[in-house]
């Protein structure tokens, strides 16, 4: 593999919002470069699996790191790019404890991290470290002033701190690790590329096929295509993406395709390792963007739990914070996989991804999660053990989550409108049960709004009327319900139609018992008058649901809007109960459905008729 130099990339074309970085496109392009050849021309044979250290391994906190020898042999000069490319860890925001040593209290100072760059400090363990000798401290030579201390135990003597740190910057075993570590971050001086000796053009070459890989790479990521194809041999007729448009790119311009075809051949940079190896890079050089905007600034975290297709539970985190405008920012930091949901490992996960990012706890003002009590606990949850470490990191329950909560309380604790939420399913999966009734349902619909547009029922204009089909509510949105009810008011005639040609034309007694149940079912009072009673309740709750979701929404303006709501469901039930007993008897008269009388003495649904009521 050639090895490239940064100077020859530096006129690439940036990516949209941000720019690729030499840190960046080193730690992820260079390294696996080295580890593994990029080649095209094996992709008949089976692929092997490759060990990798991806930018959330990282772990911040130097007293926690294990020492690199622990890692695989085949990784571990990745562990070190990553650490290297990371820098040391620093939290000059931190209030650092005292100790008392000597006859008086000592603690560590910031001030010394802008006079030795090595140097790094442990939050978990109190204790200074030395990232270069980390990397690339040589255990079998005599120790020298504390390289192994500041390799593994860590330093906590702050009455002798700077006279040590002087000697050990000067120090046999730390010069040589730091000498070390500037070698293997030069790629100019890698032994590949004294081995493999390229000409001018050869490497102009190189960058033109780099660049191309890159434009391809960052076009793909901003439209969230998939790469990889199924078949990306030479044979195949669609190569996936990626390489089909590195070969559009070809045909259309002369200098790239010269540029393929007079190059090495083992050095394409179209292999699925440098595809995974860009997007990394760029979504490095998104991350660091990110950190860049938030460091020294306090933050709130944003946690939701949710497995994946590959049926693995996952941990996505969200910052929110504040930035130089004033202007209340949401960012997201990743996911992690988590193999327990208990309390304990959602927050150790927490802060190892805090950690390999430099963020502190400490500078955590708010934590937003749903009610699950492994995250709302008050004496074992998520949030309490957080507190425990920083008493100012406030909880608060997502309040649209609070809201789902309590519309799902309120329609499960009424046994009739529980029952009425059992046969909406119901319905629209009748309906919607083939695409012969979809297209029954959209044409009968059709004649009916034409029929209405012509009695002047129905008014016209631009995105009016649109065609639409039946919406399925889902079981963790409630709002998504007051779409399906609203639809089935609207095109009521139609699914009423839908539902006797099944009951007509069906030859399974099942679905002729099943249509003709539920043609009983909506043409009763009970279900037209719960039909419109939940769409004014779930009308209110949505919109406040809807505002409540809204990332500049201040905790001020939600207890506004809280009031509001809760004064129009109140209004609902003191002064609009006969305009909506008035619109359900319209109704029902307009489509034939009986209206009982509502004077008259009825039995209490759900019980015998044979027994009296007491």
């Amino acid at each position: 593999m050639i090895q490239f130099s940064f100077s020859m990339i530096q006129n690439l074309i940036g990516i949209t919002n941000f720019r690729m970085s030499k840190r960046t496109i080193q730690s992820y392009f260079s390294s696996s470069s080295a580890s593994t050849p990029h080649t095209n021309e094996s992709t008949s044979e089976p692929k092997k699996s490759r060990a990798e250290f991806s930018h959330s391994d990282l772990i911040g906190d130097p007293g926690k790191r294990k020492p690199i020898d622990d890692y695989q042999p085949e990784i571990r000069d990745q562990v070190r790019k990553a650490y290297a490319l990371n820098g040391p860890t620093q939290p000059r925001d931190l209030v650092f404890p005292r100790k008392w040593m000597s006859g008086e209290f000592r603690s560590f100072q910031k001030t010394w991290f802008d006079e030795f760059d090595w140097l790094e400090y442990s939050e978990y363990k109190g204790a200074a470290y030395c990232l270069y000798c980390y990397l690339f401290f040589n255990s079998s030579k005599p120790e020298k002033f504390g390289s192994s201390v500041f390799a593994h135990q860590g330093y906590v003597n702050w009455k002798k701190a700077k006279d040590t740190f002087n000697k050990h910057n000067v120090c046999k075993t730390h010069v040589e690790a730091r000498q070390k570590c500037e070698d293997f971050m030069n790629q100019r001086t890698n032994v590949g590329r004294k081995l493999v000796q390229v000409g001018k053009e050869e490497e102009k070459r190189y960058e033109i096929r780099l660049t191309t890989s890159l434009d391809v790479a960052r076009f793909l990521i901003m439209q969230g295509d998939a790469f990889c194809g199924h078949d990306e041999s030479s044979t195949s007729l669609n190569k996936g993406t990626f390489r089909e448009m590195v070969d559009w790119y070809k045909d259309k311009v002369e200098i790239v395709k010269a540029a393929y075809e007079k190059g090495y051949k083992n050095c394409q940079i179209l292999s699925p390792y440098v595809q995974k190896d860009l997007t990394k890079a760029c979504a490095e050089e998104v991350m660091s963007v990110i950190m860049d905007e938030i460091r020294g600034r306090k933050f709130s975290v944003l946690i939701d739990e949710s497995r994946d297709v590959s049926i693995k539970e996952q941990m996505a985190v969200i910052l929110r914070f504040v930035n130089d405008e004033g202007k209340v920012m949401e960012r997201f930091l990743g996911l992690q996989h988590v193999e327990s949901c208990t309390a304990i490992a959602l927050k150790e996960a927490l802060v190892r991804m805090l950690s390999s990012r430099k963020l502190s706890i400490s500078m955590l003002r708010g934590q937003g999660y749903d009610g699950a009590s492994n995250m709302r606990g008050e004496f074992n949850g998520v949030q309490k053990l957080i507190r425990d470490e920083n008493p100012y990191a406030f909880y608060v329950h997502c309040f649209a989550h609070q809201l789902q909560l309590v519309v799902v309380s309120v329609s499960t604790s009424s046994a009739d409108i529980a029952d009425f939420f059992n046969y909406v399913p119901l319905i629209v999966n009748t309906v919607g049960a083939s695409c012969m009734r979809k297209d029954v349902l959209l044409a009968k619909h059709h004649d009916v709004l034409l029929e209405k547009i012509e009695n002047g029922e129905t008014m016209t204009g631009r995105g009016l009327n649109q065609e639409s089909g039946l919406a399925r509510p889902g079981d963790t949105r409630w709002g998504s319900h007051l779409k399906t009810l609203l639809r089935i008011l609207v095109m009521w005639e139609a699914i009423i139609d839908v539902l006797e040609i099944v009951k007509k034309d069906s030859v399974k007694p099942a679905c002729t018992g099943g249509a003709l149940g539920l043609i009983g079912k909506m043409e009763s009072f009970d279900f037209v008058f719960i039909m419109h009673l939940m769409i004014e309740l779930l009308g209110m709750t949505d919109i406040l649901s809807s505002a409540l979701q809204r990332k500049d929404q201040d905790i001020v303006e939600a207890m506004h809007l809280i009031t509001d709501v809760k004064d129009s469901l109140q209004d609902l039930r003191e002064n609009r109960w006969e305009p909506l007993l008035k619109k359900v008897k319209t109704f029902c008269e307009k489509n034939e459905i009986e209206v009982p009388d509502m004077d008259e003495e009825i039995n209490i649904g759900g019980t015998s008729r044979r027994r009296k009521q007491k």
